[in-house]
């Protein structure tokens, strides 16, 4: 007699480790289907990013001769300099696979970035090569759409996040040749390569 009861209680205690097994195995399988689909967004306008999902790097690149904003999530501090960094390395094998290439120049050493305002400068190594006006453009726009992010995050913001890339003024300088100067007002929008 003694014997049946303990093999009822241990039937019991299975049973139950069974359904619970079971409920978390729905909760699991519920939480994993409601965590896919988040759909991409456009360039961070305004306010701050939601917590858990970092901002993306908006990468300009070129494709049968129009330039196309490609999303890039990076880990680490998001700032215009890394943008930057992240542009002169140019597309990776992907993006190459998907018609996209570069016309900036190989540099030699990084690149050094200040900001004044809406007015940010990018100095390059001496003995880089000149840029093409496109080349330019990439730089011009990658600048502006990580201005936006960067003026989001901070609240420095002052307007909308396209008066923010639209007012953004750009001057590369490279020692021992002349100056050159964009504007993010001549940037496309948002839309990106997929």
């Amino acid at each position: 007699m003694e014997r049946g009861r303990g093999h009822k209680r241990r039937c019991g205690h299975e049973r139950g480790q069974r359904a619970v097994r079971a409920g978390l195995s729905l909760t699991a399988a519920a939480l994993l289907l409601s965590s896919c689909g988040i759909p991409s967004t456009g360039v961070v306008e305004a306010g701050e990013a939601a917590t858990g999902i970092r901002p993306a790097y908006v990468l300009y690149f070129v494709r049968q001769d129009t330039l196309l904003g490609v999303r890039s999530q990076v880990p680490g501090a998001f700032d215009i300099g890394t943008a930057v960094e992240l542009l002169f390395r140019g597309p990776d094998a992907v993006l190459g696979r998907k018609g996209l290439t570069t016309e900036l120049p190989p540099l030699a050493s990084p690149p050094t970035v200040r900001a004044d305002g809406a007015r940010l400068s990018v100095e390059l190594p001496r003995g880089t090569e000149p840029l093409t006006r496109t080349a330019l453009a990439q730089l011009t726009c990658t600048i502006a759409a990580a201005r936006v992010v960067v003026d989001a995050g901070s609240g420095s913001g002052s307007g909308s996040g396209s008066d923010s890339a639209s007012s953004t003024q750009v001057t590369v300088t490279i020692p021992g040749v002349r100056q050159a100067e964009g504007s993010g007002e001549t940037c496309p929008g948002s839309a990106t390569a997929e």
